[in-house]
């Protein structure tokens, strides 16, 4: 299975997006939870030193007052206080506490489980003692030697000063289960602003994603139409780098173009001028020849039209080659169509055809008809389309002329008597120099007329189409101008 290069970017920015967002929100949650025991700590260091130094106040004769510390403790243990911290509801003290003598011995416990149990040893009595900050992270449970992290506890301590020496030591004790409802608060916080961060990423990196598919296609189906022979605009890419590669190949177009265009007509024109001039020869070799005035005479003529064909020929390549570089419309005025018309028809030599043959016409005109068009090309598609439609119908026959309006065109319709196009023919009508015999004489025009047209009508954003006419006899050929 292959995949476009903006599926790949966004699978690489999905694979890196997400790992980035992994290891920041791993790294966010470590830090909530150890800021979460630091916050934990840094109160049970006030809490213990400030239990501490009430209980200093309580030595007589030596000795702590262990009653006097139960009855404090358990005053404050028993409290209710129903306190709502953010959606944390906190009904009852939680801190356990301790307090050893001299010798590191547990003389006071609120849980009633350490009394009489040598803590000497235990980071928090033994670095308290010898005047260091003493804490340590333990099971809660002193029975239970290996503890999840949910059986642990924080143990802060604090000394006991009597005569301006260290007496004993107070420890507070907090259970890590009592923090894990902020710790757990925190952790959805984090996990619901990183997945918010997560799939504003990934929105982003699939609109990156497709504006350089997008662009990347408009290229791929710009270079697919060249290749096909097509013509197209090069397309409009806003990214500076497919810019500058749509404009690259646009030039290597518009250069190939040119070099075919030049060898093409070169080889059309030897090609079309090959046979009148073989003509001219031969008449003018048998010019040298003894003859009559008569014979003379009818040589001459035939030299006269072969000079005639190529000088028609020669115009109409440089005309068609002249509309096929242009790329705009120069002067574009309203015109009125039924103008036109009048003026292709009455052109001299077109009346005479027209009369000779004794072809009619028939108009079929909704309203009258107004476009916006480079008046002389306009002129020139309709000559071509009535020319067109004169060589192919028989004598004495009708030419039909339809105008009207759909709701984005002006539609013209010009429809003859004639066989109709061939089946072979249709694909290959508005190809270059090609060209099928009239039916009168059996002679062929030089193929270019309707390629002049189509050229055109694309100048004016218009279409023309050639088909058989339904039903009956003939063609219809279909000019359709843009309203606007």
């Amino acid at each position: 299975m292959k995949f476009t290069i903006g599926v790949k970017l966004f699978i690489a920015y999905f694979i890196i997006s997400g790992a980035i967002v992994w290891f920041v929100t791993n790294q966010m949650l470590d830090r909530a939870t150890k800021g979460v025991d630091h916050a934990a700590e840094e109160v049970m260091i006030d809490a213990s030193n400030l239990l501490a130094q009430m209980v200093s106040h309580d030595i007589e004769n030596d000795q702590i007052d262990i009653n006097k510390v139960h009855l404090l403790i358990s005053a404050y243990l028993d409290r209710e206080l129903n306190a709502s911290i953010y959606s944390v509801v906190k009904k009852n003290p939680s801190l356990q506490v301790y307090v050893t003598n001299q010798d590191g011995i547990v003389i006071y416990d609120s849980s009633g489980i350490r009394k009489g149990k040598d803590y000497s040893r235990w980071n928090d009595v033994y670095d308290t003692l010898r005047g260091k900050y003493g804490k340590r992270s333990s099971s809660l449970n002193p029975s239970i030697e290996k503890p999840t992290a949910d059986q642990k506890a924080m143990y802060v301590a604090a000394p006991i000063y009597h005569k301006g020496q260290i007496f004993g030591v107070l420890t507070t004790v907090k259970s890590t289960i009592d923090l894990k409802p902020f710790i757990v608060n925190q952790e959805q916080q984090i996990k619901e602003y990183a997945s918010y961060l997560f799939l504003i990423s990934l929105l982003f990196g699939a609109g990156a994603s497709y504006f350089v598919s997008r662009s990347m296609g408009k290229i791929i189906r710009y270079t697919t139409n060249i290749s096909k022979g097509k013509n197209v605009v090069a397309p409009k890419i806003r990214q500076v780098e497919f810019a500058e590669l749509s404009k690259a190949i646009e030039k290597l177009r518009v250069d190939l173009e040119g070099r075919e265009y030049v060898e093409e007509y070169i080889n059309t024109m030897a090609h079309e001028l090959r046979t009148p001039i073989t003509g001219i020869r031969t008449t003018a070799e048998n010019l040298l020849m003894p003859m009559s005035h008569s014979q003379r005479e009818r040589f001459v003529n035939n030299i006269l039209d072969a000079n005639k064909k190529m000088e028609l020929l020669v115009n109409r390549l440089l005309s068609l080659s002249r509309i096929e570089r242009r790329d705009q419309l120069e002067s574009v005025e309203k015109i009125n169509i039924e103008s036109l018309f009048e003026n292709v028809l009455t052109s001299p030599s077109r009346a005479g055809r027209i009369s000779s043959r004794g072809i009619k016409f028939e108009f079929n005109i909704e309203r009258e008809f107004i476009i916006n068009a480079e008046k002389l090309l306009a002129e020139q598609a309709l000559a071509n389309i009535i020319d067109n439609a004169i060589d192919f119908t028989p004598s004495n026959s009708t030419i039909s002329i339809k105008i009207s309006e759909s709701n984005t065109h002006v539609i013209i319709q010009v429809s003859d008597q004639g066989k109709g196009v061939p089946e072979h023919a249709r694909r290959q009508l508005f190809r270059r120099f090609f060209s099928s015999p009239r039916p009168d004489t059996g002679k062929r025009g030089n193929g270019l007329g309707l390629r002049f047209v189509k050229k055109i009508m694309s100048l004016h954003g218009g279409t023309i189409s050639l088909k058989n006419r339904f039903m009956e006899n003939g063609a219809v050929a279909t000019l359709k101008f843009p309203l606007k």
